[in-house]
């Protein structure tokens, strides 16, 4: 009898342990809103960035659902009763193809309280076919640990959502979304990154994982077209200020002119500029080296 009180109590307690922990984890939503480009990426690239997040620290962190469509009106069918605390709107388009609806819901969300922005000119670039350097995770696993920087520096800012995109004519339906939240925010141009540039406090380098700036940057050179984010005040749909901040800038090849920013967030990133080309590991912020270890496998 006393093993058998034992044993139930020893299942009781996995129980409580596995509730907690699936109470402390971050819901996210990644919404894969672009067609498949042929011989570049498709919606299984994009998925397996989604399912990454999901298996990250063991999959303690981070409960992720991932959906692909470009169908007007899903976003808002797929956010209705929903509650998540980050979405990723992974959304490279020629067309403006989200209805009012769709926008309705993620002005929904954003005023639920999950405020934070993080606006990425180089999402879509981060799991590519053009060259190895592109593959996710990235050399040396950066990509990956960019990725997961950025859910952790949204998730610190108290749960968000990031927006991202490619260069100029493939930023249409991201520009809809922005303009949703940011009325006067826009993504821009094609950017052609130097290592003349930094990146600006620590959120990207390890917020979750250390990552050396010269892998990401090595990354970003092998498709050298991501886009420009903006940054500076602007006023939210509601009528509330909103600063963007970047979080990464570098100049045009060959460098020496002004600083594009390719990444920009809603929350001060802090003091300290690291330069993009640097080969140094950042000190990590939380202890995730099993996980960091795994990355360039």
């Amino acid at each position: 009898m006393r093993k058998h009180l034992t044993a139930l109590f020893a299942v009781f307690t996995l129980l409580l342990g596995a509730m907690a922990a699936q109470a402390d984890q971050k819901r996210v939503l990644w919404w894969d809103g672009s067609p498949p480009y042929d011989g570049a990426t498709n919606r299984q690239d994009r998925e397996a960035m989604a399912r990454y997040i999901g298996s990250f620290n063991g999959g303690a962190d981070y409960s992720v659902t991932f959906q692909h469509s470009t169908r007007r009106g899903d976003l808002a069918a797929a956010l209705a009763g929903a509650s998540y605390d980050i979405l990723v709107l992974d959304v490279t388009t020629t067309s403006a193809n989200f209805t009012n609806a769709d926008l309705n819901a993620l002005r929904g969300h954003y005023q639920s309280g999950k405020r934070a922005l993080m606006l990425d000119g180089t999402l879509w670039v981060r799991n590519a076919r053009p060259g190895p350097m592109t593959l996710f995770p990235g050399p040396n696993g950066a990509s990956a640990a960019l990725l997961m920087n950025q859910m952790q520096a949204l998730a610190d800012a108290g749960g968000g959502i990031l927006i991202g995109t490619d260069h100029t004519e493939f930023q249409v339906g991201a520009n809809q979304l922005l303009g949703a939240i940011l009325p006067q925010a826009r993504f821009s141009g094609r950017t052609n990154p130097s290592r003349d540039g930094a990146f600006l406090g620590n959120s990207l380098l390890n917020a979750a994982v250390a990552v050396k700036p010269f892998d990401i940057l090595r990354h970003w050179e092998e498709i050298p077209s991501q886009a420009e984010v903006p940054v500076g005040q602007f006023t939210d749909f509601t009528g509330a200020p909103v600063t963007l901040h970047a979080l990464v800038e570098t100049s045009d090849k060959p460098g020496g002119r002004a600083k594009r920013p390719y990444i920009s967030a809603s929350f001060d990133p802090g003091e300290g500029r690291t330069a993009i080309d640097s080969q140094v590991d950042p000190e990590p912020v939380k202890d995730y080296m099993p996980t960091r270890k795994s990355l360039g496998n």
